[in-house]
């Protein structure tokens, strides 16, 4: 696919020094990646300014240049120099063109959102798809199309790389893609020139301050996906205040507005919720949501019943949060909420952990790794079991210092807690469990059985929690969820939460003289 730098360009803002009509081969960000042919951006980032870079580019083929200022001392040797205000979201919109305005061709669903996002996103997929809609995901679990895995990084992808999935997405012939779109994207501008027909907010609580620096800044960043840039119809989850102040601007805003809570006057209310040991039911009306005239001529029931397996009260959130999402894309509700049924957490969610044989305890592996989600598994887990709650948890090293105290009291809720390691990055392990545990009443630490263990070795300290388990106990272990590295300064590590639970169950079992098989 080759297009000419004036037809990616000619809605940008731009000044060409050089061949107007230089071909164009693919659309590159790091010069590593650089291949003959391609348009290499130079984009200002956090600690390196891509305009550095920019004769490494040209030396690897690169056809044409992006750049925000003339680059006197660069030796362009025939390459097209293309002058942007900001090449940033140059990119994205080049991008975007190159690649044909793919979302456009399909219904894209973005959720935002500090918890759920993941969940939402796979039980959109899964309605879709029980309902015959082929349909994509973009999220911190990777990218798939139809259940094809598709190359990606980070949560949202670049704006390049994303446009370029997007485009994969179309040509495997989905018709939906649901797509996390992270804080850091939004302010990133990762998501610019995507045309998306809904988009979701789940929840907001304290998480990832150490780039935003206050609440209030993570919150206009979330709330970006719901300005006019993104026009599309709004899912929103009423349940907190976050979620209401969003649905009241955007109902002022003049758009169609589904608000997902308890409220007379929510889109789908929730009726009621029953469990009965791992089986969920909900009731939800729709009346109002009938009421709304962008949903006039639908055929909508006046209620829905939803049965989902997924453990933590706040699956029932996410289950009508993705709910809300596949009815604003045409999906009969009762269709959508029937087959939620045979619905699974995505990987790392709640995610339970067996062997065989089985014990009398269950053990899950979840990706809780701020203050209001390690609550909401733990509250979750006690109202699921007659037994103790047993919890692995620790905070990652360069990150976001001040939920640290908040985790460890958090923590406190559970009956055993043992605190170890997660991603230290390039802080020592020991200090950030110093600091998390100095926010620890002493007592909590103290004497042989005490209820905080400390135990820097992770794969230690989830063999500690399961060896410690009893009848009907729950373990959780939390923070790492589907990850499957460790990073320790520069080194990376093999290191899956998922198996090294398994490990540890069967470790036990063979020790009290079971055949594992």
């Amino acid at each position: 696919m080759t297009r000419s730098c004036a037809d990616i360009f000619v809605d940008i803002p731009h000044t060409f020094i050089g061949d107007a009509a230089a071909d164009i081969s693919g659309i590159a960000y790091s010069s590593l990646d650089v291949r003959p042919g391609d348009a290499f951006f130079c984009i200002v980032g956090n600690v390196v300014d891509g305009h550095d870079f920019a004769q490494d580019a040209i030396d690897a083929g690169a056809s044409a240049i992006v750049c925000e200022r003339q680059l006197f001392s660069v030796d362009l040797k025939g390459a097209t120099e293309v002058i942007v205000a900001d090449s940033r979201r140059a990119m994205a919109e080049a991008a975007a063109r190159f690649y044909g305005c793919a979302s456009e061709d399909m219904d894209v669903v973005g959720v935002t959102g500090t918890n759920g996002k993941t969940t939402v996103t796979y039980l959109i997929e899964h309605m879709l798809a029980a309902t015959g809609r082929a349909c994509g995901v973009i999220g911190t679990c990777g990218s798939r199309a139809q259940g094809h895995p598709v190359r990606s990084a980070h949560t949202t992808p670049e704006s390049a790389d994303l446009q370029r999935i997007l485009s994969l997405m179309r040509d495997e012939r989905c018709q939906a893609v649901a797509m996390e779109v992270s804080s850091h994207a939004l302010a990133l501008g990762r998501t610019w020139a995507t045309r998306f027909a809904v988009t979701a907010f789940t929840n907001i609580t304290h998480d990832h301050l150490d780039y935003h620096k206050t609440f209030d800044e993570y919150f206009q960043a979330k709330k970006q996906l719901f300005s006019d840039d993104y026009p599309a119809i709004r899912v929103i989850s009423a349940f907190s205040r976050p979620g209401r102040i969003v649905a009241d601007e955007r109902r002022q805003a003049g758009d169609v507005v589904i608000s997902i809570g308890e409220d007379e006057a929510d889109s789908i209310r929730l009726l009621s919720v029953a469990r009965e040991g791992s089986k969920t039911q909900i009731r939800a009306s729709l009346s109002n949501l009938r009421a709304l005239s962008a949903f006039a001529d639908a055929d909508l029931p006046s209620e829905v019943s939803i049965t989902h397996h997924l453990l933590g009260d706040f699956n029932t959130e996410n289950a009508l949060v993705a709910l809300g999402c596949v009815v604003a894309l045409g999906i009969p509700a009762d269709q959508a909420a029937s087959s939620l049924e045979d619905a699974t957490p995505p990987p790392g969610r709640m995610q339970r952990i067996c062997v065989a044989p089985s014990f009398d305890f269950m053990t899950f592996v979840d990706y809780a790794h701020t203050p209001d989600a390690l609550m909401k598994v733990i509250q979750s887990a006690r109202a699921a079991t007659a037994g103790r709650v047993v919890v692995v948890f620790g905070c990652e090293g360069d990150r976001d210092r001040m939920k640290r105290a908040e985790m460890a009291e958090v923590s406190l809720a559970a009956d055993v807690v043992f605190l170890t390691n997660d991603n230290a990055h390039g802080e020592r392990v020991m200090d950030v469990l110093e600091e998390v545990a100095s926010a620890l009443p002493p007592s909590a630490l103290e004497g042989e059985a005490a209820k905080v263990r400390v135990i820097a070795d992770r794969k230690r300290a989830i063999r500690c929690a399961v060896d410690e388990a009893r009848a009907q106990d729950i373990i959780l272990i939390c923070g790492r969820g589907h990850e499957d590295k460790m990073m320790f300064g520069a080194d990376t590590v093999l290191f899956d939460d998922a198996e090294e639970a398994r490990y540890a169950l069967l470790q036990r079992a063979v020790e009290q003289g079971a055949e594992v098989r």
